[in-house]
């Protein structure tokens, strides 16, 4: 310095403040390094998501001149297409949350949809729901994604099973969420293990009553619809918190619990881009819905019947992750025509698939409830 290193007030620095000061700088260069080594570290690791997958959806006559390879890859590059899964807490392994998701890596935006676990299906079982698919197979994630690919026309990219336990933790270590909870919650159930009592109103809630929260639908008029509505108040309500900058360093330990727990077919790297993608969103970035869908039952059970056109059309507009549109007769869908006349009695007369196969297993396959 100009004064030869002497302070404002006329004193030299003695040796132990200069040693002091060399010290403080050897230890703010070493955390520069290691911060610009870490940040190597993740832009050499961070993947996207592989595309393994072309989307069932075929050309349709009149395009048969068109180039289909190049249409595919024209939306493939932009796309990412995602199933969230929430495992049932029961020894049947049933699937409890479904939401399919896609994220444009373009305009960043990110469309999730919920795909009721009642959702009518054609799978070979007596118990024709969506949810019913993993647990049909003993776990086997290839026979839900099959289900699935069934009624979108695509099969995800990517998937993630997870139990609610592990979805707990997440929260906890993202810090908890506050959430206005719409209703007094409580409830006891020995044979799932789920006890609440939680009060309505604005609350911060941990990890585990958050997901009490998520799966509580009991006294809920409309079931698991009205459930699914306040499923996505809480993600946006997570997503409006948890988007905050000074969040950011809870969310690679949460993505960590979430791949050495769940089944999953994303990396390290791939968790690692989903959380550079999910900061470059906003809340009004994330839209919400569920497949358009009607309650049935059938033989006393209750069901949830997809509304064929509108469900293509949502398809098409916030989920078809190519170029191709999906159409109707490119899916396997099941659904009911009309109610049936009697509480136990069936009639192949009363339902369609929309490919025009046949019913797996057969009309009478479907089991009759006896509670």
């Amino acid at each position: 310095r100009e004064n030869g290193g002497v302070d404002p007030r006329g004193e030299k620095p003695s040796g132990k403040t200069r040693k002091g000061r060399r010290t403080a700088g050897a230890v703010l260069l070493a955390l520069i390094l290691l911060a610009g080594g870490a940040y190597a570290y993740w832009m050499l690791t961070t993947k996207a998501p592989p595309k393994t997958t072309q989307p069932t959806a075929l050309p349709a006559a009149n395009d048969l001149n068109t180039d289909q390879s190049e249409r595919v890859r024209g939306g493939s590059d932009r796309y990412y297409t995602l199933l969230i899964v929430g495992k049932d807490v029961k020894p049947n392994m049933n699937t409890d949350t479904m939401m399919l998701c896609r994220y444009d890596s373009v305009e960043h935006k990110l469309n999730v949809c919920s795909l009721p676990r009642d959702t009518l299906t054609n799978i070979p079982a007596d118990i024709k729901k969506l949810n019913n698919a993993y647990a049909s197979r003993d776990g086997d994630v290839e026979a839900l994604l099959d289900s699935v690919e069934d009624i979108a026309g695509f099969r995800p990219d990517s998937y993630v099973v997870i139990d609610t336990e592990i979805f707990s933790k997440m929260i906890d270590e993202m810090g908890g969420v506050w959430f206005d909870v719409p209703e007094d919650m409580f409830y006891d159930d020995d044979e799932q293990n789920l006890h609440m009592a939680i009060e309505k109103g604005y609350q911060k809630l941990s990890g585990a009553d958050t997901m009490k929260v998520f799966r509580y639908r009991f006294t809920y008029t409309n079931g698991d619809l009205q459930r699914i509505e306040v499923q996505h108040k809480l993600i946006k309500a997570c997503a409006e918190q948890w988007l905050q900058l000074r969040n950011w360093t809870r969310l690679m330990p949460a993505a960590k619990l979430l791949v050495d727990n769940a089944q999953t077919n994303l990396s390290y790297g791939n968790m690692q881009w989903y959380a550079k993608e999910f900061f470059k969103l906003s809340t009004d970035d994330i839209s919400f819905m569920t497949v358009p869908c009607t309650g049935c039952k059938i033989r006393r059970f209750a069901y949830v019947s997809i509304k064929v056109d509108d469900w293509m059309t949502m398809v098409n507009a916030s989920l078809n992750p190519t170029e191709t549109p999906i159409k109707k007769e490119n899916c396997n869908i099941l659904y009911q025509l009309r109610p049936e006349g009697s509480t136990t009695s069936i009639s192949a007369a009363n339902y369609a698939v929309t490919n025009g196969s046949e019913i797996a297993g057969g009309i009478e396959s479907f089991r009759i409830n006896k509670d």
